[in-house]
Order: structure tokens, then sequence, then C-alpha cells
């Protein structure tokens, strides 16, 4: 809950309006996020290895990335999953149909 909770913080930091929700084990979001007109579901994972290209990432969090792909989201809503490393750098990915973009919005 802490790496949720210092994610929320560094999305208003960066300027995005955060719409919190409520913890709830069923979605496999921690978060949602609006900026410029864009809406992104948010999911947190920490990590404990320094490894964050697309691929490393989508092996090591290969569960989360299969849940929030299963969400069934209307066109125009984006799926992002947010990795903190051991160093507590933050680094986001766009979570695709068959693959995942690192996003260079972060401080990684």
């Amino acid at each position: 809950m802490m790496a949720v909770m210092d994610a929320r913080q560094k999305a208003l930091s960066w300027g995005y309006q955060v719409f919190f929700q409520e913890w709830n084990v069923n979605l496999p979001i921690h978060f949602i996020i609006h900026d410029r007109g864009c809406i992104s579901t948010v999911r947190v994972r920490r990590i404990k290895h320094a490894a964050y290209r697309p691929g490393d990432i989508e092996r090591s969090c290969a569960g989360a990335i299969r849940e929030i792909r299963r969400l069934d989201l209307p066109d125009g809503i984006y799926r992002e999953l947010w990795v903190r490393g051991p160093h507590r750098a933050w680094y986001r990915y766009l979570v695709l149909k068959n693959s995942i973009e690192y996003l260079e919005y972060g401080d990684g």
C-alpha cells in the first residue's frame, strides 16, 4: 500500500488529476488519472530488481499485466502500469493488447 500512496502523490506532483479508489481486491487498478483530456487507469507494482526494459517488466509483472488487459474499458481509456524500483524511482508503462510501451514521463 505504501507504493500505491507514493504513486498517487507522484501523480499529483506531475499535475495529474487523480481519482482515488477505495481499496478493492476485485479490481486490478489502484487509481485513475486525468491529464489534458486523457484518462488512464493505473496499477502500481513495486519490484526488487533494477530491470526496467519493457520485456523485463512483461516478465516480472506478467500477472498484473494480464489482469489489467482483462479490464473491459471503453475506447479512449488507457491502461498503465507504474513500477517503483529499489531506488524509489518511478517507471510508467502503457499496457496495450499485445505489448507494453515505456512512457517517457517519470523520474526513472
